[in-house]
């Protein structure tokens, strides 16, 4: 990759990681990946081959284990892991929504686990130019039967896990399905108060407004909320308006961030609209976690839950407090820019790195082709019998509490994983339970909006330019502060939080890795397409 490069710093590592600028020091001789067939030069044979098959990997900790289950460092699928895998794996937490911090603290400390596991692939460009992890080409190549040929198979991931020096810096298999976000509605009290399902972003506001005056739940109460909407999904507003923070667009063949586009502004206007007129919670800043906002969705207290496709678990809290209350997928919403479809991910799932002190990458191949040939399948699953039973070899839930309370946090460890999800499939998977069967036509719902409406995206995957890289970090922080506070006020225009966030983005650098960004789309257009 071009601008990958091994540098060596002095004591003020930690501080500079902390900041994200770190540049970590270059990768050992002894944690270069082998050549296929080369044997090291002090062993003979391979130099893995009587080590420990142990290894440690990052796991997202969204606080999913139930009671009784044990922790996500030690459970029954932690234990099947070390059974079955010929591999034992110490698993490391990684708070969702910390883990920029969570990764910094350990990667600048030396404690990172060998597999560092994310769904950022900026992360992955800005641990390879800060020599953080190695490339894996060797270590597939030499060590890998199944995983090598899955890339055979599904050549569109290589782009994905390749950076521009040609290497291979990361693992990671297909998406179980490319939808993701997605807006639910309360199709019951849409009937109840003669409403219709909104198709613009100025219907939604409407049925908003009549959610909060006109007592849809009929508890004589006025304390509705009418939309349960984090910061962590403030990216479904953007997308309404084909601007989504901090995306890189392609506007008459220039690169640009996504704050300096004139639409963007009008997902700012309408945020401070929704928290001026009352139709969001007024915690919403602080709900890092999404739990205020969860609560009040399944409570019946909001009519309108900005969401994504494994809302499982919610959904199933809020049938069993509202057994009667009948949801639907709100279609993509058009603004005067057109309609976007709901978010496409990019075909690959968790992006899997190897931390250039691993001490032995090849147990961690054969973690890999395990997980990928069998192991995925119990954490995805259950075991048959308890928690499914097969029809025409498709798993159906047997019972749903049960897989909830046992099985729904498994997935977690699925390094890589062959699960394919489309509508039949998912009613198929539903059985006979009434609340899985309903949910898994919403999934379908949302499978086919995205399937058919246009998502714009001008670039698939975060440009691998380290420029961008090394200032990501900082520059988030200070949009994300700006955005929220200019919601949440009447004071600050959208005009006034965007200059606000130029001031942010010129203070590091942003016209030198905005030209970086450039050059590199220049380079690499026709590949991108």
């Amino acid at each position: 990759m071009k601008g990958i490069k091994a540098k060596k710093t002095g004591m003020g590592l930690l501080a500079l990681v902390l900041c994200g600028t770190a540049v970590l020091s270059a990768c050992s001789e002894q944690s270069e990946p082998s050549k296929a067939g080369e044997s090291s030069p002090a062993v003979s044979g391979d130099k893995y081959a009587s080590l420990p098959k142990e290894i440690s990997g990052s796991i997202y900790d969204r606080g999913q284990v139930a009671t009784g289950e044990g922790t996500y460092e030690d459970n029954r699928w932690t234990k099947y892991i070390n059974d079955n895998s010929g591999v034992k794996v110490k698993w490391v937490p990684i708070p969702r929504n910390q883990e920029a911090d969570k990764f910094n603290v350990l990667i600048a400390s030396g404690q990172a686990p060998d597999m560092l596991t994310t769904f950022n692939h900026d992360f992955i460009v800005r641990w390879a130019n800060e020599g953080a992890i190695q490339p894996l080409d060797g270590y597939i190549e030499k060590y890998s039967t199944s995983y090598k040929k899955y890339l055979k198979e599904h050549p569109e991931l290589k782009p994905y896990l390749t950076l521009d020096d040609g290497k291979m810096y990361a693992i990671a298999s297909m998406r179980p399905t490319r939808a993701n976000t997605a807006i639910f509605i309360r199709q019951d009290w849409l009937d109840k108060l003669g409403l219709s399902m909104p198709k613009s972003v100025d219907d939604l506001i409407a049925v908003a407004k009549a959610f909060r005056d006109k007592d849809p739940d009929g508890n004589q109460a006025n304390d509705t909320i009418p939309l349960a909407m984090s910061t962590s999904y403030n990216a479904i507003t953007d997308d309404w308006f084909m601007a989504r923070s901090a995306e890189w667009f392609v506007e008459n063949g220039k690169t640009v961030q996504s704050f300096f586009i004139d639409r963007y502004k009008d997902a700012l206007n309408f945020r401070q609209l929704a928290y001026k007129e009352n139709l969001v919670d007024k915690e919403f800043a602080t709900d890092k976690e999404f739990s205020r906002q969860k609560q009040l969705w399944t409570t019946g207290r909001s009519g309108i839950f900005f969401s994504n496709i494994n809302m499982d678990n919610t959904f199933n809290d809020l049938k069993k407090n509202n057994p009667n209350a009948k949801i639907a997928v709100v279609p993509p919403l058009s603004t005067k820019y057109g309609t976007n479809g709901y978010q496409l991910e990019v075909p690959n799932h968790l992006l899997t790195a190897f931390n250039k002190d691993m001490k032995n990458p090849k147990a961690a191949i054969e973690f890999v082709d395990w997980m990928l040939d069998n192991g995925w399948k119990p954490l995805t699953y259950g075991t048959e019998g308890v928690h499914y039973k097969l029809e025409n070899q498709i798993p159906v839930t047997t019972d749903s509490d049960k897989w909830k309370k046992e099985v729904s946090y498994a997935g977690e460890y699925r390094v890589v994983q062959q699960e394919q999800m489309t509508p039949q499939s998912l009613i198929t998977q539903a059985g006979t339970d009434p609340v899985g069967l309903e949910f898994a036509k919403l999934k379908g719902d949302i499978i086919n909006y995205s399937n058919t409406v246009k998502f714009r995206k001008d670039i698939p995957y975060v440009p691998s330019v380290a420029e961008y890289s090394a200032i990501s970090g900082q520059f988030e922080a200070k949009w994300k502060e700006i955005i929220t506070r200019m919601a949440m006020t009447d004071s600050m225009t959208a005009d006034t939080a965007v200059t606000e966030i130029r001031k942010a983005w010129d203070s590091l650098g942003g016209d030198g890795v905005t030209a970086k960004v450039q050059a590199w789309y220049d380079a690499n257009k026709d590949k991108l397409k």
